[in-house]
């Protein structure tokens, strides 16, 4: 018996997707503070190899949390309470492949309801378009800082995510996603694109983007780390860096690599870059395999589930 008849191709791939864009963000060089393939960053704790380890031990719950939204009958909004189980079984399975290192968290539940999206939207469309995915995900997320960060717990410290939150009023993560993630939607993506079409491939085209998405970002790993005014730093950095027009040109990475050391000298990693930049792959990859209207006809000429109305 194939387990696998009655699964979409596309549901089965979305997972591979996934690993795939942990490990391009991991891997691709140079990542100014971050782990990357020519040194462990801003991190002694961590590097390539502990994030391989991490991102494959991750790999099957990735595509489980897009079978878990394909498989969602109940409402959108109510998805997110469906996976979150499988989300903490996901970090336990990365801090085992890990010995106790926190290399992915984040990543695990960005992309986890970024999976989780695509497999409903697959259910619901015969396609996969990341501007479905993005709505999907407001509604999913919706309400979200409010409920987890807004009211103050009175017997346990404060996680970092709530004491940003009551202390400068930055949302996070939480907050990219309750708004459908415009950073991605409207920076990343566009950046992603852009370089595409200028030529960059590998490390240009993700350190092009890693850097568009640094300019704009609230990015909480830089400011646990240090404070506001680092943030502002690593904002104009980046910021100049891509002004120059160097990153896409030949001989350009001397200035990233550059920027890599005084990073690193400083202890300052943009982690919560890093995790968008690794979803704004997947998305992209997303669309181009499985959100064109030529793939809609495909699949359904070959009797792939038929479009479906959930009120939501």
């Amino acid at each position: 018996m194939n387990i696998w008849e009655n699964i979409p191709k596309p549901i089965q791939n979305i997972g591979c997707l996934a690993l795939e864009a942990m490990l391009l963000e991991a891997n691709c060089a140079p990542a100014p503070g971050l782990v990357d393939r020519f040194n462990s960053g801003a991190h002694n704790d961590m590097d390539i190899y502990t994030f391989i380890k991490s991102s494959v031990a991750l790999s099957s719950y990735m595509y489980n949390f897009a079978y878990m939204g394909y498989m969602h009958k109940g409402a959108l909004d109510t998805l997110l309470a469906f996976i979150r189980p499988l989300g903490i079984e996901a970090e336990a399975a990365m801090f085992k492949a890990t010995k106790g290192v926190n290399t992915q968290k984040g990543l695990i539940f960005l992309m986890g309801i970024l999976c989780a999206a695509a497999g409903y939207v697959y259910r619901k469309y015969n396609i996969i378009k990341s501007t479905l995915v993005f709505d999907a995900v407001k509604i999913m997320c919706q309400g979200l800082v409010a409920k987890e960060l807004g009211k103050l717990p009175n017997d346990r410290k404060l996680t970092s995510g709530e004491r940003l939150y009551h202390q400068y009023g930055i949302r996070g993560i939480r907050g990219e996603l309750e708004d459908g993630l415009p950073i991605i939607k409207d920076i990343a993506l566009p950046a992603y694109k852009k370089a595409i079409t200028l030529g960059a491939t590998d490390d240009t085209l993700l350190i092009y983007t890693l850097l568009s998405i640094m300019t704009a970002t609230e990015d909480t790993t830089i400011i646990n780390r240090h404070n506001m005014e680092t943030l502002a730093t690593v904002q104009r950095e980046a910021k100049a860096l891509l002004e120059s027009n160097q990153v896409l040109e030949s001989g350009g990475f001397e200035e990233i690599k550059k920027l890599d050391k005084k990073f690193i000298e400083q202890w300052i990693s943009p982690g919560g870059s890093a995790d968008l930049l690794a979803a704004t792959h997947f998305l992209y990859s997303l669309d181009e395999k499985y959100g064109s209207l030529t793939f809609m006809d495909e699949t359904i000429k070959t009797g792939s589930p038929t479009c479906i109305a959930i009120k939501d």
